[in-house]
């Protein structure tokens, strides 16, 4: 069976047990599958461990019990989607072995550590068989075809090192795997790179912090790096005759208890974006801290007034959405939700300014507002390729229009799967998919798979030392063209029939400028930003648009709005499934009342946030 109990913080540890080796039998699935459906609807509980018996993960499925299971209707594949898709973050602890279906348990689960000895693989194939339960999908998806294929296709057990060097596991042990999984399952209140950036900010501006992290070694991991950050910090500001006492404990003070939030102010929480672990710790916040505390999420597109809502005190949460490295870069962006108070608002962009960065309030909706911007012009790029450019032109065009680096050199720098990570978790790829999706439409849109299938031959970008470019080494610097890729694409549009045309720079600038600027009216059109000046400020301070353009509305206002209602009515009619091309509705109108000056246009809006 599978034993499912609670473990350390709110962690649920769900145990596969039996003996030799943990076989996957029918009462193992079935358990499992309860125990996963409990772990799920238990709001205390925030995430998820998986591990075997007797130091043993599982051997797989018996497959005496093949036909058994298929009458009893349950299978293995819709269990590990369940896993998959589970909002909490799911870990497994690796020992002994992990074969067939134990191998494809864990690669369903969100993290994977395993012990130095323990051994993985798809032995299926010496008697006939390949992996049924979708690990033929998942694990190219993780690791690359190319390695994929060997591991599928021998069935040897590789080891554990290896298996780290191929990204198939996120961390080895030499000791208690069960105690470093759940440690990983239980982790990011406080010190990861956000938070420690926050950290410095705050006490470089005189305000005394209380760091909180989930346990020890973290948290001494986290203080190493912020007091580094502070000591790196502190050399800039005597150079300009100023001091910064951050020794001092009145200051700066690192915690493991979490009652000591009791009497802040103020919490900023910055752990990873998953909906379910912020709503797990408001509710947490919200027992502990005092009535009056404000209570600020560091996300970049989560819904406010979801998180709020595990509060009693929704009116005094509000997103605080820092860039990184949050020491360094100067904008913050401000979201407000439905029940935040104006004294809330107006005490974040307080703390904006006294951080000496740039506040902006914006409404609540996926993204805000700046990465909702980013989302068409990124989409466009990717739609140029699919026609018939190349990287390395896109990015050129960009790059002289001014930003410092284009969409695909930025994609290769941030990492691939962050992306599709994120598409995954909005069903747009992956397992959750419903059989039969074409591969270039989504919810009657087209959709480019260009990106996913780039992870999925483990091109993640600079970190694989290979993604839209190809670099010197993995964690490369210099991107040079790969004409693995230019393949690729010529592959691609064979596949999907896509006639190869020559695209001008007119054409890359357009597409994907006026994309960006025609989301702006959208946003403003939806009282998300108080005016086109708000929108200019987040582009210039926070996503490298360069500044002697003015940011993007400025730009559209300089160029004309007929022009650019002109070229995407141009596009659009050119490429009718493309998204994001349909003009806005709120640019039309502005085009027919004459093209009137910037500072003008929120005047012909009927309706605006009463908040803004």
């Amino acid at each position: 069976m599978a034993q499912y109990a609670r473990g350390a913080a709110a962690v649920a540890v769900i145990r596969l047990r039996n003996p030799p080796v943990n076989a996957l039998s029918l009462t193992v699935l079935q358990a499992l599958e309860d125990g996963l459906k409990r772990a799920d609807a238990d709001p205390s509980v925030k995430a998820v461990m998986i591990c075997g018996e007797n130091g043993k993960f599982s051997a797989g499925a018996d497959i005496r019990a093949f036909s058994s299971l298929k009458r009893r209707g349950i299978a293995l594949g819709p269990i590990i989607s369940l896993i998959e898709r589970s909002e909490k973050p799911v870990v497994a602890a690796i020992e002994g072995i992990a074969l067939g279906g134990g191998l494809e348990v864990a690669l369903g689960c969100h993290y994977r550590i395993a012990h130095v000895k323990a051994r993985m693989g798809f032995p299926e194939v010496t008697i006939g068989l390949l992996p049924g339960a979708e690990g033929t999908q998942r694990l190219p998806r993780l690791i690359g075809v190319p390695s994929a294929l060997d591991i599928i296709t021998t069935g040897r057990h590789i080891p554990a090192t290896e298996a780290l060097k191929l990204g198939l596991v996120d961390e080895v042990v030499e000791e208690n795997t069960v105690e470093a999984a759940i440690r990983l399952a239980n982790k990011v209140i406080g010190l990861g790179t956000m938070g420690r950036g926050i950290v410095t900010s705050l006490v470089k501006a005189n305000i005394p912090v209380v760091a909180l992290e989930q346990d020890l070694e973290y948290l001494n991991m986290g203080r190493k790096a912020v007091m580094l950050l502070l000591e790196r910090e502190a050399m800039k500001m005597e150079q300009g005759a100023q001091t910064l006492d951050f020794h001092n404990p009145a200051l700066l003070h690192f915690t493991v208890d979490f009652d000591l939030l009791c009497d802040v102010d103020l919490v900023i929480e910055a752990v990873f974006e998953n909906m379910a672990l912020k709503k797990e710790i408001f509710h947490k916040l919200s027992r502990i801290c005092k009535p009056g505390a404000f209570l600020c999420t560091n996300t970049s597109a989560l819904n406010i007034d979801e998180i709020a809502s595990a509060t009693s005190r929704p009116q005094q949460v509000i997103g605080t959405h820092f860039f990184s490295p949050a020491h360094v870069m100067r904008l913050l962006e401000i979201i407000y939700g439905h029940n935040t108070s104006p004294t809330t608002i107006a005490t974040a962009m307080q703390l904006a300014k006294v951080l000496k960065k740039v506040g902006v309030v914006v409404g609540n909706c996926f993204g805000f507002v700046g990465n909702r911007m980013m989302f068409p012009y990124v989409q466009q790029a990717v739609f140029l390729l699919e026609e018939g450019s190349r990287p390395e032109a896109v990015d050129q065009v960009l790059e002289e229009f001014g930003f410092k680096i284009g969409p695909f050199r930025m994609s290769d720098l941030a990492g691939l799967d962050v992306g599709w990570r994120s598409r995954k978790g909005q069903g747009l790829t992956g397992a959750s998919l419903p059989p039969g999706t074409p591969a270039r439409q989504r919810h009657g849109h087209r959709y480019s798979p260009l990106p996913d299938l780039l992870c999925e031959n483990g091109r993640f970008g600079q970190k694989t030392g290979k993604g839209w470019y190809q670099y010197e080494k993995a964690g490369g610097r210099t991107a040079k063209p790969d004409p693995w890729l230019h393949n690729f694409l010529s592959q691609y549009r064979d596949t999907h029939h896509i006639n190869t045309r020559f695209i001008d720079q007119e054409e890359i600038l357009e597409r994907c400028l006026f994309s960006l600027i025609n989301e702006g009216f959208d946003i403003l059109a939806e009282g998300i930003a108080s005016g086109p000046e708000h929108l200019d400020v987040i582009y210039i301070n926070g996503y490298g648009w360069p500044k002697h353009r003015g940011g993007p509305m400025f730009y559209a206002s300089t160029i004309g709005l007929p022009r650019v209602l002109a070229k995407l009515q141009k596009y659009s009619k050119a490429h009718p499934d493309v998204p994001r091309l349909q003009p806005s509705v709120f640019l039309k109108k502005l085009v027919a009342m004459g093209n009137p000056p910037l500072k003008e246009w929120m005047s012909y809006l009927s309706r605006q946030s009463n908040k803004l």
